[in-house]
């Protein structure tokens, strides 16, 4: 008869619980910053998305397209309409082509002076603001930890986007 039992030694177990440990604090701080910079790629891409269909539907219909954050911060969400009546506001009869929902916690969007609340595409392409003037600015996305890559969407009067990134950092 054999009455040797079956199972894991305490050292054993000490043994497999550090290594688990080991692994999981490896594992779980990258996770949180591939999630991160996941989140970043993600408000580019959805924001240069916008303006890229702003600036085509502008063209095709030959009126004037607004993205509007309502409230100078682009996190907030913002929205694509057409402005029939070249006055900077979705009002009633005016279609909005899209509406985007606030970014993720932790993602921070915000533009310089010329594109705070608004980009506006003529019929011709180019983006001009309310009063006349050429419309040129850089849209900024960073994350509020600080530690990963700043996106910059720069607006060109011409209205042409352009993508860069930058160092680590807060916005």
């Amino acid at each position: 008869m054999n009455l040797r039992t079956r199972g894991y030694t305490l050292h054993e177990l000490l043994s497999s619980l550090a290594i688990v440990s080991l692994l999981l604090g490896i594992a779980v701080p990258e996770a949180q910053r591939f999630r991160a910079n996941q989140q970043l790629a993600s408000a580019s891409n959805t924001l240069a998305t916008s303006l890229a269909l702003a600036r085509s539907e502008s063209i095709k219909r030959q009126r004037p397209v607004l993205i509007d954050n309502g409230d100078g911060d682009w996190a907030s969400g913002w929205q694509v309409f057409v402005d029939l009546n070249n006055n900077g506001q979705a009002d009633g009869g005016e279609s909005i082509l899209r509406q985007d929902a606030a970014l993720p916690s932790g993602v921070i969007a915000k533009g310089n002076t010329p594109v705070r609340r608004y980009i506006r595409y003529t019929p011709l392409g180019n983006a001009q603001l309310l009063g006349g003037a050429f419309q040129a600015g850089t849209l900024t996305i960073c994350h509020a930890s600080g530690g990963h890559a700043i996106r910059r969407l720069v607006l060109s009067a011409s209205g042409r986007l352009r993508r860069s990134q930058g160092a680590a950092g807060s916005c």
